[in-house]
């Protein structure tokens, strides 16, 4: 049987479960990704073994190939033996929901480590709870957002737009203003790391939000630094 199981960030087949994995903080040759369960259970989660969390690291590696700037001094392309592993994905912000790392009652850790992984059918993820729209009070992280693209997959996910939700500004309004009751109180966190890497979606989401402001009832919208 192989053991082998892929680089949560990278995607590459160098860990083993014969070692640890999760958890065995064996370092990927790949990418730098140090081998942490904790950041594996909770992938938004920042600090642990590494500088990032999981979600940032990911998209760093797509950007330039390592998980973090530190890490681009250390990596190196593959070996033939640690291909990718053929059924591994990366996070999709729009589908893929975890736990909150924050919360003060998590499930224990399952016996069968696959349950945390999100690539396979078996990953336990969390089933959301319906919430009504009255007094509703939805808090957005965009700290892991590092793209326009991943800024409305974030939208879509948190503030419940459909499927055919079109990843862009005019469906957005769309969606604000017909498709989805929105809540009461929005808040976004880590703000000014937006405007830092998506400088341009920054001031437009914040557009479009005043002028939904504008027309709206009740509706407040905090931007958190």
């Amino acid at each position: 049987m192989d053991t082998r199981r892929p680089c949560p960030c990278c995607g590459h087949l160098v860990f083993d479960v014969q070692d640890g994995w999760p958890g065995s903080h064996v370092i990927c040759p790949i990418c730098f990704w140090e081998d942490d369960a904790l950041q594996f259970r909770w992938p938004f989660m920042p600090g642990g073994a590494n500088r990032v969390s999981l979600v940032e690291a990911q998209q760093n590696f797509q950007e330039f190939g390592a998980c973090d700037q530190r890490g681009r001094l250390f990596v190196r392309p593959p070996t033939a033996d640690e291909p990718s592993d053929a059924g591994w994905r990366p996070i999709d912000l729009a589908t893929d929901f975890f736990e909150d790392w924050e919360s003060e009652r998590h499930r224990p850790w399952p016996d069968d480590r696959s349950a945390l992984c999100w690539w396979l059918p078996s990953f336990w993820g969390i089933t959301k709870e319906p919430e009504s729209a009255v007094g509703r009070r939805v808090v957005i992280d965009v700290a892991p957002v590092h793209s326009e693209r991943a800024l409305h997959a974030v939208l879509k996910r948190e503030l419940d737009f459909p499927a055919f939700y079109g990843m862009n500004w005019d469906a957005f309004w769309d969606a604000i203003t017909g498709l989805v009751e929105m809540p009461d109180d929005l808040r976004f966190v880590h703000w000014a790391e937006l405007e830092l890497r998506v400088p341009s979606a920054a001031a437009e989401l914040r557009r479009q939000l005043a002028r939904y402001s504008s027309v709206a009832h009740n509706f407040n919208v905090v931007y958190d630094q």
